[in-house]
């Protein structure tokens, strides 16, 4: 097991009047529990607004839980080395003042590794499908496509354990969508990494997850096998969601 969630809440103030006060809370996570196994992919689905990415931060300690517990096993030492954060919109993610090379180079540069940058660098975009051309262009100067394997060669350059992928695909056209769904499925079965893929697209879900959360009003409704949920779900929840998707 590479990490244990333990009955963990999330709850933001519905502020209301001149000074405003509390008038009541939303239940942004309610009390979810889950393991994840090493070399293992949860994927994690549900509506817009169910809890999806307030979960993925709290995970990766960007914001602090009311109650409950992250705890990571011994494979994760270090948060911010061994666990790896993908977002949703590349063009957010890159500074657009920056070349990518020195995008690439930053990683490096915070752990003290300036000497191996540049051999690392050329390692990286192997690993993702790019050409070592593209060096010298900043963000607007990519396709979607390519700023999302800038992002995802960002987050390998730690070689963490765990990717934690918030909507990596919704910003995407269909064709980039299809490759980088077939890049991170071939990253993960080269480089043994253990993955939370986020999505309200059940179909990338179900090609690309071992296992199957779904949240509804930040509580899971349903969990286990994907093959199982996704082809013989129980919830009335999650047949919804089949249903729509059709």
């Amino acid at each position: 097991m590479i990490l244990e969630v333990k009955g963990l809440k999330k709850y933001f103030p519905i502020e209301q009047g001149i000074f405003r006060h509390a008038s009541g809370f939303v239940k942004a996570i309610d009390g979810i529990s889950f393991s994840l196994n090493e070399k293992e992919t949860l994927g994690i689905v549900g509506e817009s607004g169910c809890g999806k990415s307030t979960l993925a931060k709290l995970i990766l300690r960007l914001l602090n839980p009311d109650a409950g517990e992250v705890v990571f096993s011994g494979l994760i030492r270090e948060l911010r080395k061994d666990v790896g954060i993908v977002f949703q919109d590349p063009l957010l993610s890159l500074d657009p003042r920056m070349r990518l090379k020195d995008m690439l180079r930053e990683p490096f540069l915070a752990r003290g590794l300036k000497r191996k940058a540049d051999s690392e660098i050329g390692s990286l975009l192997g690993e993702v499908g790019l050409g070592s051309d593209i060096l010298s262009r900043h963000p607007a100067q990519l396709s979607g496509g390519q700023r999302q394997r800038a992002c995802i060669a960002r987050a390998l350059a730690s070689r963490p354990k765990l990717l934690v992928l918030d909507e990596p695909l919704s910003s995407l056209d269909l064709i980039a969508q299809k490759q980088i769904l077939e890049l991170l499925s071939g990253l993960r079965k080269r480089l043994e990494l253990t993955y939370i893929f986020i999505s309200h697209n059940i179909a990338v879900v179900k090609q690309i997850s071992t296992r199957v959360m779904v949240m509804q009003s930040g509580k899971v409704v349903e969990e286990g096998m994907a093959r199982e949920v996704l082809g013989e779900p129980k919830s009335e929840y999650t047949k919804k969601l089949l249903e729509a998707a059709k």
